[in-house]
């Protein structure tokens, strides 16, 4: 790594982590919503934390690395002083934002994942649609005379 470049990729990872964070939370909080499912939070946010800091980090190095090498590429081919700004800024933007577009589908999938192993197995507490509410009462109803003593 690059003493120089330090200080960019350092706010870039915290930059790509709080976007990562925020937007891949709201994202997830509204899944978790939409689908009625009951989650562990606290291992969920936990490892989504842990997911988006590792994510941004990583992208923003990849991101770097990715760039220099455009940017070196581009500059090659450039002539003029307007071409030689325009590689700079469009070929290292072009690598820096594919690589945050890459980790933001990686997180994505990761994220639903994590929402998998996070599951709960207690019954959520709005129930939409009345035909599951039969289901699932008749299943407790059964569960519970299987399970009460004869004395109880």
């Amino acid at each position: 790594m690059d003493p120089q470049t330090l200080p960019f990729i350092t706010t870039l990872s915290i930059l790509w982590f709080l976007v990562y964070w925020i937007l891949g939370g709201v994202f997830f909080a509204i899944v978790t919503v939409v689908r009625l499912g009951r989650i562990r939070k606290v291992r969920f946010s936990c490892l989504f934390s842990i997911l988006s800091l590792v994510l941004g980090i990583g992208t923003a190095y990849l991101g770097m690395e990715h760039s220099k090498e455009a940017i070196n590429a581009c500059l090659a081919e450039a002539i003029t002083k307007a071409e030689t700004v325009a590689a700079i800024f469009g070929c290292g933007f072009a690598g820096i934002f594919g690589t945050f577009l890459l980790g933001a589908l990686v997180l994505t999938f990761s994220g639903f994942i994590i929402l998998a192993l996070s599951k709960s197995k207690t019954k959520p507490w709005i129930v939409l649609d009345s035909q599951e509410e039969t289901l699932s009462s008749e299943t407790s109803k059964e569960d519970d005379s299987k399970r009460k003593s004869k004395f109880f």
